[in-house]
């Protein structure tokens, strides 16, 4: 979610790229059934012109499960509206960062093999609105305009709802690696 140490002189910067998102389950994971990264974009811009970096973008985030004995996988696709708040430290040529990011959810789908894609927010007690976590990584410049990241985010927020029970049975959070490039936008 990082992008460029430079801007133009209203100090935005645009910034784009990959990110692989997984899940982590405070239970064990049942013999069998194993949780992979899944790949989405992160897009957004920031701004630079204070002592920290305030970002606005969106993200997806999300896993995909397999399960021993059966052929298809089930992918879970969350966005969000991402608002993150980063501090940069120069390191080297470049800023290492970390700070704060949360994540209002737009939608939650669920999708087994080649079967319709189930809205997971129409029952409001299986998805949380909001994931927020912490954000880390590093920032290499390649030239005044442009810039490169990666970053590893830290989800805090169990992102999953109770499922109508009278306590949440689990802590459900994402967590994932960013890749970015930033572009400081020329006004």
């Amino acid at each position: 979610l990082a992008g460029c140490i430079y801007a133009g002189e209203m100090g935005l910067t645009a910034y784009g790229g990959l990110g692989l998102a997984n899940i982590s389950y405070e239970a064990d994971t049942p013999d069998g059934v194993t949780h992979g990264m899944k790949p989405g974009l992160n897009i957004g811009v920031q701004y630079n012109k204070l002592p920290v970096l305030v970002g606005v973008g969106m993200s997806m985030r999300g896993t995909v499960m397999s399960i021993d004995g059966f052929d298809d996988k089930t992918t879970f696709g969350m966005n969000y509206l991402d608002v993150s708040v980063l501090y940069p430290y120069a390191v080297g040529p470049g800023n290492v960062f970390a700070g704060l990011d949360i994540g209002i959810n737009l939608t939650a789908t669920s999708t087994t093999g080649d079967a319709d894609a189930v809205d997971m927010k129409e029952d409001d007690d299986v998805i949380n609105g909001l994931d927020y976590g912490l954000l880390v990584g590093y920032t290499y410049p390649l030239n005044e305009t442009m810039g490169v990241s990666a970053g590893y985010y830290l989800g805090l927020a169990d992102f999953s709802g109770d499922g109508g029970a009278s306590t949440d049975p689990s802590t459900d959070k994402h967590n994932g690696i960013v890749f970015n490039v930033g572009y400081a936008l020329p006004f």
